[in-house]
């Protein structure tokens, strides 16, 4: 009996003494939006009831032996599916390595030409990145950012570059998308719960000049405790002809991980000296987690 527990002693003496394999620090999360929406249209405006974003994620970071961080991400949308929809989609899917000299990352990548891009997207500059490599890293106040994909996957590649010092940041950035060229420029200030920023953008299909899409944006914001509240104005110019955009934005926090929020989208397309005027709502219940 007694060399029994001599044995049991001995074993779990080299249990503790063994140096433990690290975990991967794994952070599970998702969010439920429902609404209600409608808009001012003759045909199809009356209020519904429909599903927002309906998400899951899974992100893993975990120190390698190098010393260096590798991680990874998925994420699956569910919003079609939960509107009577038969699709279910991957979002966010990427892994890569970061440290003391910066992040690599494989798969769906940060936009570049989004780098200016800080007062809203409701004229956004660049589409998604979905398969490609990027580089960022930063450089006290300075933040960098490639990113580059191959032919065969849009054939990007891009550069942005990022400042930032207290409560104000400017931000540049452009890609050329397989001849087609996009950049934008920003800046962005806050103060005590205040936020203001503004940008321009501009599209050059194919890299030709002339007529090419131009945008301007101005967004105004405050957050107080739970409260928040913002209005975006954005004008896209083609030539003679433009769309202007506007969106007011009102939130409220439960606590929780609940929001109570709603959203108004003025919307205004100017063309062949005819305006075509939309303006829709929603009124939204949403659950993170």
């Amino acid at each position: 009996m007694k060399f029994q527990k001599t044995l049991v002693a001995v074993a779990i003496a080299g249990i503790a003494a063994t140096p433990m394999i690290a975990s991967a620090d794994t952070t599970l999360s998702g969010a439920v939006q429902m609404k209600i929406q409608g808009n001012d249209a003759d045909v199809g405006g009356d209020p519904v009831l429909a599903a927002g974003d309906v998400l899951f994620g899974i992100v893993a970071e975990q120190e390698l032996n190098s010393g260096l961080t590798g991680y990874g991400s998925v994420r699956t949308d569910l919003d079609q599916f939960s509107n009577g929809g038969a699709d279910i989609t991957a979002d966010n899917v990427y892994v890569g390595i970061k440290g003391g000299f910066g992040d690599i990352r494989i798969g769906e990548v940060p936009v570049m030409a989004e780098y200016g891009q800080v007062a809203n997207d409701l004229h956004d500059v660049a589409d998604d990145i979905n398969q490609g490599i990027s580089y960022t890293g930063a450089f006290g106040p300075v933040g960098v950012g490639v990113n580059y994909s191959l032919e065969d996957n849009d054939d990007v590649i891009g550069v942005g570059v990022k400042f930032g010092l207290g409560g104000f940041a400017i931000g540049a950035g452009g890609e050329d998308r397989g001849g087609d060229v996009a950049a934008s420029v920003g800046a962005s200030f806050g103060f005590a719960g205040a936020s203001v920023a503004v940008h321009y953008a501009v599209q050059q299909p194919d890299g030709n000049t002339g007529d090419d899409p131009t945008a301007i944006a101005v967004k105004v914001g405050y957050g107080f405790g739970g409260v928040s509240a913002s209005l975006t104005v954005s004008q896209l110019s083609d030539g003679a002809d433009f769309e202007s955009k506007m969106r007011l934005d009102l939130g409220y926090g439960l606590g929780g991980g609940m929001d109570l929020s709603t959203r108004i989208n003025v919307n205004a397309d100017h063309a062949d000296a005819n305006t075509e005027d939309l303006t829709d709502w929603r009124v939204q219940l949403s659950k993170s987690f």
